[in-house]
């Protein structure tokens, strides 16, 4: 019983910040031409070559998405914000100006293009900078209620205020809790029960209410938010509002129901036949363009230390079938011959130098290719995981299994989105990104992975 926030899993905002910057795009290539060229000549430059400029707005896009501009809960009036658009325009103009070169019948004009770049720059910055501001106006900030002040309504509290440019403030809580009434939760007052939400909404022109109960939700209040509802006011649970806040599904706050409703509800055909027809062509294409990437490394690993070259160890796939996973050895030879199963953590006196290097670089995953080939694993995906430490989770974290649901990945929007875990609690950490993967899989999504992915390989953030 709640109806989105968003009308989808890229939000409003999202969409407006990307419509404002193909209008620049695309204004700026009109102006720079009349601007060198005048009025008539320019029109007909522009006629003549759409293909370049189509190109160059494709290219600025894209790199303001590899550069991370589209993260609505940015502050764009920052000076670090402002100096990134600056730093990605200037790689948008380098990349154009190498495709250019590479077809030089798709070329634009010196002029006509540094004209271009720099208005881009300039009306992008202006554009950024007037965005920020208006969300900071009370106008566009929807006044939220919380349903329940226990650890779900305090959990996503937080996550309301650390999302600043999200556009939501929060008046308070409303709690059937005695003992809560008239206290407050940081700051913010708790207003009464249930009984007192028409009385609460009214006076406090709350447009968005959040429910954050984690029991059964009592009759009489389920009544009043379906008229609620009905009255206009949105209605979203804790869930989800954390889920489009964060990327993460809070797993202590969901039930079996709740996992049931999204596997009933998930489109299949992406995930069962797009999916790996695309990644298994893609794979085949990486590893033949990798073959003298992985020479070197082998090299590399055989003078470092004494050896194997590749690693292979028991994993767990797709619905709890074993495979062989094989990598780049990153640690000296039978590295848990005494130790046995153990996690690995920062600064493993096990890695060697070599090791280090590939694992900041993610590139002892290299070979699992040969997985995604065999149809074992995909490219996108929650890391495939060990027997031993399988059983320890499951026993230990809710709905760790469902991340069984779907092939493991030689990368995904956990391994992107948060480092190697190396402990109970950064595993449920990650899980939320799993379940969040397995939500949302999509194109989009798995191409904002691979987005991430290329960053985290060109400036080394692994671990």
């Amino acid at each position: 019983m709640t109806t989105k926030i968003f009308n989808s899993p890229v939000s409003r905002r999202l969409l407006i910040l990307i419509a404002g910057d193909l209008i620049i795009v695309n204004g700026s290539v009109f102006l720079s031409a009349i601007l060198r060229l005048g009025l008539s000549d320019g029109w007909d430059y522009i006629r003549n070559n759409p293909v370049s400029f189509v190109l160059t707005g494709i290219v600025f896009i894209f790199t303001f998405l590899f550069a991370e501009l589209y993260d609505t809960r940015k502050d764009f009036k920052s000076i670090g914000n402002i100096m990134s658009i600056t730093f990605a325009s200037a790689s948008a103009l380098i990349i154009t100006t190498f495709l250019f070169y590479i077809n030089w019948s798709l070329r634009i004009g010196r002029g006509v293009f540094i004209i271009n770049g720099l208005l881009i720059a300039v009306f992008i910055i202006g554009w950024r900078t007037l965005y920020s501001y208006l969300l900071d106006q009370p106008l566009f900030k929807k006044n939220v209620l919380i349903v329940g002040a226990g650890w779900a309504g305090k959990t996503i509290l937080q996550e309301i205020n650390k999302a600043k440019k999200a556009g939501l403030k929060v008046a308070g809580f409303v709690d059937d809790n005695p003992q809560k009434k008239e206290s407050s939760i940081e700051g913010l007052p708790v207003f009464g029960d249930r009984y007192t939400l028409p009385v609460v909404i009214r006076q406090n022109d709350i447009s968005l209410i959040v429910n954050a109960i984690t029991h059964e939700k009592h009759a009489d209040l389920i009544k009043t938010l379906i008229n609620c509802s009905w009255n206009g006011i949105e209605i979203v649970d804790m869930p989800t509002l954390y889920e489009q806040l964060t990327g993460k599904i809070p797993f202590k706050h969901i039930n079996d129901m709740w996992m049931l409703h999204v596997v009933i509800s998930k489109p299949k055909l992406y995930g069962k036949l797009v999916k790996p027809l695309v990644e298994i062509l893609f794979a085949l294409i990486l590893f033949v363009l990798l073959l003298p990437a992985m020479m070197i490394i082998a090299l590399l690993i055989k003078m470092d230390s004494q050896g194997r070259i590749f690693y292979t160890q028991e994993r767990v796939g797709k619905d709890g079938k074993e495979f062989t996973i094989i990598k780049f050895r990153t640690m000296v030879e039978n590295a848990e011959l005494t130790t046995g199963a153990v996690y690995t953590s920062d600064n493993d006196p096990r890695i060697t130098k070599i090791g280090k290097f590939l694992r900041k670089w993610r590139l002892d995953e290299i070979p699992q290719l040969l997985n995604v080939i065999r149809g074992e694993m995909s490219l996108m995906g929650p890391r495939p995981e060990r027997h031993v430490f399988i059983r320890e989770f499951e026993e230990k974290i809710p709905f760790y299994t469902q991340r069984l649901a779907v092939k493991p990945g030689l990368t995904g929007w956990a391994q992107v989105k948060y480092p190697y875990a190396s402990s109970i609690e950064q595993t449920e950490e990650k899980l939320q990104y799993d379940l969040y993967y397995i939500k949302n899989m999509s194109f989009l999504l798995d191409f904002v992975v691979f987005l991430k992915t290329i960053q985290v390989v060109l400036f080394g953030s692994g671990k």
